[in-house]
């Protein structure tokens, strides 16, 4: 089931910690996101449209969605609740949004992206991108699914006013060597 329509390089190998993909519940009760579910089951670890890793249950892989996440989320959160703002909200982030935002995936140019675990569609939850710098939090998605549709099409610049071109419709799988993950390469 490839809903995600992209060009995969390689052959996903890597699909992390399927038990914890599977049992995992936010402190809200709800489970990850169904997309994120099936992007796991179905592409595993990997870079997706040449830039974003979106990180997986990997266990103690430095990489991992449990190590990952909660490191980039204590790089801002004591700030946020010290009302140490160093970064903009605008467009769409507010205080509120940005204490129930769970980060998912970076970008090798600086961009994260976010789950408001308290949002979104059966199943689902909306999707922010922020870099921390001046792009403040932006609305982007409301599934994985959407995420990639809008960044990899015409419409990338409606949702990322910034970006002039739509991402390449791409999965570069990871496969292990050793102890490490590297990419599969276009040209392989």
């Amino acid at each position: 089931m490839d809903g995600f329509n992209l060009k995969i390089v390689g052959q996903p190998t890597e699909f992390g910690d399927t038990n914890f993909l599977e049992s995992y519940r936010f402190s809200n009760g709800r489970s990850f996101p169904a997309s994120y579910k099936a992007f796991v089951r179905f592409l595993g670890y990997g870079l997706l449209m040449g830039q974003f890793h979106i990180y997986i249950p990997m266990g103690t892989y430095g990489d991992s969605w449990d190590i990952r996440s909660e490191g980039i989320r204590s790089t801002y959160y004591q700030d946020l609740l010290d009302h140490d703002i160093w970064f903009d909200l605008e467009p769409d982030g507010s205080i509120a949004l940005l204490k129930r935002l769970v980060p998912f995936a970076a970008s090798d140019n600086g961009y994260y992206l976010f789950w408001d675990v308290d949002s979104g569609i059966e199943n689902e939850f909306d999707i922010y991108l922020t870099d921390f710098r001046g792009t403040g939090f932006l609305k982007i998605a409301n599934t994985l699914y959407d995420l990639v549709h809008n960044l990899t099409s015409d419409s990338i610049t409606q949702r990322i006013p910034f970006q002039r071109e739509a991402l390449p419709a791409i999965f570069e799988c990871y496969y292990k060597s050793g102890q490490f993950y590297k990419k599969c390469s276009i040209s392989e």
